[in-house]
């Protein structure tokens, strides 16, 4: 709970600076189009958003995400997408569909490498984070989601560190505690496993001026940092003391998939 409230205030700040998280149809200003889903707020190297039917866009700062948007990294690239008051962050070589749930909140579905959710809400509608045929219902949660790939096809982990994640399959349902990651195996059914060491970064350098906004409050990483407040300081959410991400791990075979530990043992939660 304190790690949350320690990231709720910046990153609300910035979607009020943005002007404000994807809102009801009903409630989107004239101009603005009810397919925009969120906004680009971190970024670090070469990024894409695919829309069936049309050319690519590389991605910049503040650029919108729209409804069906699936956004690919390139090698060593990242990036930080804030949709509802909820912040994404897609790591390298990674695949993220964007889509909307039933209930009109964000439904994030990892098609490749890894992705982390870090939702400071303690209300409102949960948030999909899928990954092959598994997903959590993320609220108030600091939430991972890798695809592996092992000899006999790829598998899913959803991960948590700060809440506890319901995860489901078709009829099972499993709860990852703080700490705790789901394993999805298509032959097996889900499972619990031991959190791993390595996570992905939250914002750092990489992060997105807010630019001249009016009003707009001072959101880049070294203010945020000597406020002590925000997803760039605070316990659990700085990069590792090596500041390595899994990709880094000898034998990762990271091209579109995360594959963590030694050639051939598809990761280190067999």
């Amino acid at each position: 709970m304190h790690r949350r409230k320690r990231i709720q205030l910046p990153l609300l700040l910035l979607g009020l600076a943005l002007g404000g998280g994807p809102a009801a149809a009903d409630e989107i200003s004239p101009g603005v189009s009810p397919d925009v889903v969120g906004r680009v707020t971190a970024l670090s190297g070469l990024v894409v958003a695919e829309r069936e039917g049309e050319v690519p866009r590389t991605l910049q700062c503040r650029d919108p995400i729209y409804r069906g948007d699936r956004i690919v990294t390139s090698e060593n690239a990242a990036v930080g997408v804030l949709t509802d008051d909820v912040y994404a962050r897609l790591g390298s070589n990674s695949k993220l569909h964007v889509d909307r749930t039933a209930t009109a909140a964000s439904d994030l579905t990892l098609e490749g490498g890894a992705v982390r959710v870090v939702d400071p809400r303690d209300a409102g509608y949960e948030v999909r984070l899928a990954a092959l045929d598994a997903a959590g219902r993320v609220l108030g949660n600091d939430a991972e989601a890798y695809l592996f790939s092992e000899k006999t096809g790829r598998y899913a982990m959803l991960c948590e560190w700060d809440a506890p994640l319901p995860v489901e399959r078709r009829d099972e349902r499993v709860v990852a505690d703080p700490g705790k990651c789901v394993i999805a195996k298509a032959k097996e059914p889900l499972y619990l496993a031991d959190a791993h060491d390595e996570r992905l970064a939250a914002p750092a350098e990489d992060a997105c001026a807010l630019g001249p906004l009016a009003g707009a409050p001072d959101l880049t990483p070294a203010s945020v940092a000597a406020g002590g407040l925000g997803p760039w300081s605070g316990p659990g959410m700085a990069q590792t003391s090596t500041g390595r991400s899994p990709c880094d791990v000898p034998g990762s075979g990271c091209e579109g998939l995360v594959v963590i530990g030694p050639t051939g043992t598809g990761g280190p939660l067999d």
